[in-house]
């Protein structure tokens, strides 16, 4: 667990949660709201430690001290006053959020407040968001519930309205190329760190899965071999999609990295070599936009879209990698062509 200092970027949104502390107007519900790796998880269990710090400020907002009881407790999730309501297999039941309601009915055991975090909160079913809903209608005094979501929308407009909702925002690229040596076991050069935090798109922790998954080193070889392979060589295309699908490989992951190489060609034709993120490759970049038209980029690109939104549904993966690879073979000829 993170001290509230040591949190990464957001620090508007960290003001005006501690200046609710310090002001004493803390809502009963928060809704943390951004994208994946930003620091909502980080920001809400940092909260639920200063406000039961041992060491806090009575008037004001105190950082959590991170030394005292109720801090290490905090830190491993054992304090009797911090709950966590996680979906275990996607799916948050009545059944969960039942025990949270019979937990916070008394008081606080020991703490000030007890702090409920609700992560992937839209993950809810439709029971269980009205068991939560009536919750946050009659709120138990000394509760503060942090509902935690990517996607706001698939929550219940009467949950949303009673919540106070906090936005998070991307962070710093080149904040995240210093944190990002923390997360990972052996060193990276620089240049490459820079690189999986332009990967990233202001997410930490797709910054980090990029660098640990390996895909980055394959980088060159992949566009290459998505550019050489002839288009009326139809076993060579079958090998390319078996390859990409391969199942102890991540086909997600090489979708992003070609979709972001393809972006960094587009930019590099339209002279803005600044916004491009495969830095460290700029040679291959330029050498790429030169045999690509700006219509045959546009093309590759739309493919390669709609196979990372196919690919968040139940797909066969070598069949989507087989219309992958067939949409992108000859993308000149296939210009006007829009991918299901």
């Amino acid at each position: 667990m993170k001290n509230w200092n040591e949190i990464l970027g957001n620090k508007r949104v960290r003001d005006v949660l501690a200046r609710a502390v310090s002001t004493k107007r803390l809502h009963h519900a928060y809704l943390f709201t951004g994208p994946v790796g930003v620091g909502k998880h980080t920001t809400a269990h940092a909260l639920a430690a200063s406000l039961n710090c041992d060491q806090r400020h009575p008037e004001e907002f105190t950082p959590n001290c991170g030394q005292c009881r109720t801090c290490r407790l905090t830190a491993e999730r054992q304090h009797p006053d911090l709950f966590f309501v996680e979906p275990p297999n996607r799916v948050i039941t009545i059944d969960q959020i039942r025990q949270l309601q019979k937990a916070c009915v008394s008081a606080p055991y020991e703490a000030n407040y007890r702090v409920v975090l609700i992560d992937e909160c839209h993950a809810m079913k439709e029971e269980a968001a009205n068991a939560l809903l009536k919750t946050l209608e009659e709120p138990p005094d000394q509760m503060i519930l942090v509902l935690i979501t990517d996607q706001p929308h698939r929550l219940l407009d009467t949950i949303i309205s009673r919540c106070q909702r906090v936005r998070f925002g991307a962070l710093d690229r080149q904040e995240i190329a210093r944190v990002l040596p923390e997360f990972i076991d052996e060193p990276v050069d620089a240049a490459v760190l820079e690189v999986a935090a332009g990967y990233g798109e202001g997410s930490l922790g797709r910054s980090v899965d990029i660098l640990q998954s390996g895909m980055l080193a394959e980088r060159a070889d992949l566009v290459r071999k998505i550019s050489q392979v002839e288009a009326n060589a139809p076993r060579a295309w079958l090998e390319l999609a078996e390859e990409l699908s391969d199942e102890t490989q991540d086909f997600e992951y090489r979708i992003d990295v070609l979709t972001v190489f393809f972006r960094d060609m587009m930019l590099t034709k339209r002279a803005e070599p600044t916004r491009v993120v495969n830095s460290d490759l700029q040679e291959l970049v330029e050498e790429m936009a030169q045999k690509f038209s700006v219509q045959a980029i546009l093309t590759t690109l739309d493919a390669l879209m709609s196979a990372r939104y196919r690919l968040a549904g139940h797909v066969n993966k070598q069949l989507l990698a087989e219309d992958l690879v067939d949409r992108l073979r000859d993308p000149d000829s296939r210009a006007l062509d829009r991918p299901s």
